[in-house]
């Protein structure tokens, strides 16, 4: 007699209508050279890099067997690109969500170059869990609800199947440190087109794993510095 599944127990088997998310980090939109780079508030219209490129197609590559039902990204262009290489494997159109951006990070020196504020951000996050004490910044509290709002509903929009869901690193830890109940915003590291997989249905949430990156192995590193 087999064992019961007990992802059926709890209604998340994609037979019992749960969805399965592939929620996926934008691919590297950061220039190599240091020559390339402008001041932070211009990122968001950055296209992604020749490295960014190579991972966004990778991605694609690591959803070609699964069938995917959908693709959504949030409006930002880092994350459409990634988005659009994972659609064309899938022969699907890109959704964009706007709930799926990256937390809004209040203003700081305006003079600080891209590198310099992204190796800040990420010092920042590590080393208190989140951006709250940068002022201006959105609320945990907001930018937790958007983001189980829109993965909510695009569970429920795709009950019983895949969808491939291209969003931010800040946006994902939020959403996944509100499914785990951690007090942090900011859980681990997450690499560019790295895959976190999710189970939701009826408002049952379940983190199945985290940071997959086995589809990358043959991009080089970027060099630390």
């Amino acid at each position: 007699m087999s064992r019961p599944d007990p992802l059926d127990e709890l209604e998340l088997s994609l037979r019992r209508g749960a969805a399965e998310l592939y929620v996926v980090r934008h691919a590297d939109a950061v220039p190599e050279s240091d020559e390339s780079f402008t001041i932070y508030d211009d990122y968001e219209a950055h296209p992604l890099s020749a490295r960014g490129r190579a991972q966004a197609e990778a991605a694609g590559e690591r959803f070609a067997e699964l069938e995917l039902a959908a693709v959504y990204a949030s409006h930002i262009r880092r994350a459409r690109e990634t988005a659009e290489a994972i659609a064309a494997v899938a022969r699907l159109e890109v959704h964009e969500e706007r709930d799926l951006r990256e937390i809004e990070i209040g203003a700081t020196d305006g003079t600080m170059a891209l590198r310099d504020r992204l190796a800040w951000l990420a010092m920042v996050a590590m080393r208190d869990g989140s951006w709250t004490g940068i002022p201006g910044t959105e609320p945990s509290a907001h930018v937790r609800a958007r983001m189980l709002r829109v993965l909510d509903a695009i569970a429920e929009r795709h009950a019983g199947t895949r969808v491939a869901v291209v969003s931010h690193a800040g946006a994902i830890n939020a959403a996944l440190g509100a499914i785990v109940a951690s007090d942090h915003d900011f859980l681990f590291p997450l690499a560019n087109a790295g895959v976190s997989v999710l189970r939701i249905h009826a408002g049952r949430r379940l983190l199945m794993s985290a940071n997959e990156t086995g589809h990358l192995a043959t991009i080089p590193s970027r060099s630390r510095r």
